[in-house]
């Protein structure tokens, strides 16, 4: 259990005086409020500390406000480069998507900045028409949410699922008549509701005519890869292009957000540490409440602890063999029962030579296409030996779950023999 993973917080977690610690300690993060001041048109340094709580509030200030704070916190986080081991993924809530995007490198600050600016305008302007919310259902099985949304919308109402962010959280947009009416229906079946302080009914189709301008401000903006995979609150999986990222990104405002989808695919990676990046600690509470014995930070909230793990973590990453080593020594663990030399120098010497090569490399640095190279040799090795191919797969899936590449298990050739 090695892997950290990165997670940003979405429109919620801002608050009057949010960064102000960050800001006055750091000349990076004071150098990032000024770009993204001279890009919005207004001072994003006022609008985080002396404004008042409802400008920051609004939909069009916060997701900026939000953004900017976020990376610049992840920036300070990542500068002390001994002390911080490598992140093998990130995901964000909503908006915080974008600002994971951002810290993986899929595009540039400037671009991020004026994406939001666009995004949280279009979807305030959306609100403005009034008369939409959103509630949260507490403590209540998503699937029994749904089916008590299905019975209620049979009806000729309409009520969406916005936001899947745990087994027991689910979030609810529509109008505020319609969300008065089911939060009735919901608490005659023993479920607990809150009304969440928003300007609208985010992430359902209320946000249809946000979309034009949004989706036309994705497609001019450059993407690239992320250098580190960032996991989609819309499909519940990593991106694997630019174009998954612009696609996913243009349908975002008006599909539901599967947070719990993306914790739980996290989850299969054996996390060391979850850190949250960003004010607040919603996302802390929703992965601790998700992830059985989840070891979960807020950088915010537990700044001292929080560097104290990713020391330990570090540590622990340098002692410990990465996948391309650990393919090196089940290979030459791997008892031999083909005999013929030809085939045996093909299929174990050459490749053994090639894993050696690899293992050279620092783990750290060792892309997907190289570990899946290297477990591609560990496969043909096993097989010119004459393992059997159910042992081979479960030695591949342990090292794959040792290192934390669960991710990897699709792309892992293992030959027939």
């Amino acid at each position: 259990m090695n892997d950290l993973v990165i997670v940003f917080p979405g429109q919620g977690s801002q608050f009057p005086g949010m960064g102000k610690n960050w800001y006055d300690a750091h000349e990076s993060v004071r150098d990032r409020f000024r770009q993204a001041s001279d890009i919005v048109g207004y001072s994003v340094e006022d609008l985080c500390f002396t404004a008042s709580s409802g400008e920051l509030t609004r939909t069009a200030h916060a997701q900026v406000a939000l953004l900017v704070l976020s990376h610049a916190m992840y920036e300070v986080l990542t500068q002390d480069r001994d002390r911080m081991p490598p992140v093998a993924a990130m995901a964000g809530h909503s908006l915080g998507e974008i600002t994971a995007l951002l810290a993986a490198g899929a595009l540039a600050f400037e671009d991020a900045v004026r994406l939001v600016k666009v995004r949280g305008e279009a979807m305030q302007a959306c609100a403005a028409e009034g008369g939409t919310g959103m509630i949260a259902a507490l403590g209540t099985p998503a699937a029994e949410v749904e089916k008590c949304v299905a019975e209620f919308d049979a009806e000729g109402r309409t009520v969406q699922v916005a936001n899947y962010n745990s087994a027991r959280q689910t979030v609810l947009s529509g109008t505020l008549d319609d969300l008065k009416a089911i939060t009735a229906h919901l608490e005659e079946r023993g479920c607990k509701v809150a009304r969440l302080n928003v300007g609208g009914a985010f992430h359902s189709t209320f946000m249809a005519d946000a979309v034009p301008a949004y989706a036309r401000a994705v497609e001019e903006t450059a993407f690239r890869e992320p250098a580190v995979p960032v996991y989609s609150t819309v499909t519940g999986r990593a991106y694997g292009s630019a174009r998954e990222i612009k696609d996913a990104l243009a349908v975002q405002l008006t599909g539901p957000v599967l947070w719990s989808s993306v914790v739980a695919r996290l989850a299969e990676r054996d996390v060391a540490l979850w850190l949250e990046v960003g004010p607040k600690q919603v996302l802390k509470k929703l992965i601790g409440d998700a992830v059985d014995g989840a070891d979960v930070l807020s950088l915010d909230a537990d700044l001292d602890q929080a560097r104290a793990a990713l020391g330990k973590l570090a540590e622990r990453r340098r002692r410990e063999p990465g996948l391309a080593g650990l393919c090196l020594g089940a290979a030459a663990a791997t008892r031999n029962r083909n005999f013929d030399e030809e085939q045996y120098t093909e299929g174990v010497v050459l490749p053994y030579r090639k894993l050696q090569e690899l293992a050279q490399v620092d783990k750290d640095r060792l892309t997907d296409a190289q570990k899946a190279t290297a477990l591609d040799l560990l496969g043909t090795i096993m097989a010119t030996k004459r393992v059997p191919e159910a042992e081979r797969r479960e030695r591949i899936a342990s090292i794959l779950q040792r290192t934390g590449d669960v991710h990897l298990q699709t792309s892992a050739e293992v030959p027939a023999g």
